[in-house]
């Protein structure tokens, strides 16, 4: 053999090499490209399941969403009613004390007036007998 054949030898026994290589990393690559499809494929089913149930979720969130704002509604009236006796109620209380304060008030001129009065009495009573024993002793 000659150095020409040697080296077209060569060349071709790595030629062969890179073609048996090439073909195995090619046969990897497209397992794990289908691999990769796979899970691709897989990851749709489930976004396509979860889609589904976020959708009946999202309906019913809706639903009582509406029943909850419904229910509120029928309860504003209650509400303002509660808020209307608590005020009546107050307002009661501020006229009992003005009742109160005005019984106190009228009570004590009224006693003032009364004992004044009383007073004045019992010192005209007291003058008129005083005015009497002044008078028996005189007389006797």
């Amino acid at each position: 053999m000659t150095i020409g054949e040697i080296a077209a030898l060569i060349a071709a026994i790595a030629f062969a090499v890179l073609v048996i290589w090439i073909g195995w990393f090619l046969s990897k690559t497209v397992k794990s490209l289908n691999q990769t499809v796979d899970q691709l494929s897989k990851l749709t089913e489930d976004a396509d399941s979860i889609s589904k149930e976020l959708e009946d979720v999202l309906g019913n969130t809706n639903q009582l969403l509406e029943d909850v704002n419904d229910k509120a509604d029928k309860l504003d009236p209650a509400i303002q009613a509660v808020a209307d006796v608590g005020q009546s109620v107050s307002d009661v209380n501020e006229a009992s004390r003005q009742f109160v304060d005005k019984i106190t008030n009228h009570s004590a001129s009224r006693s003032s007036k009364l004992i004044g009065s009383v007073g004045k009495m019992a010192f005209m009573m007291a003058s008129h007998l005083h005015n009497k024993r002044n008078a028996r002793k005189e007389d006797k």
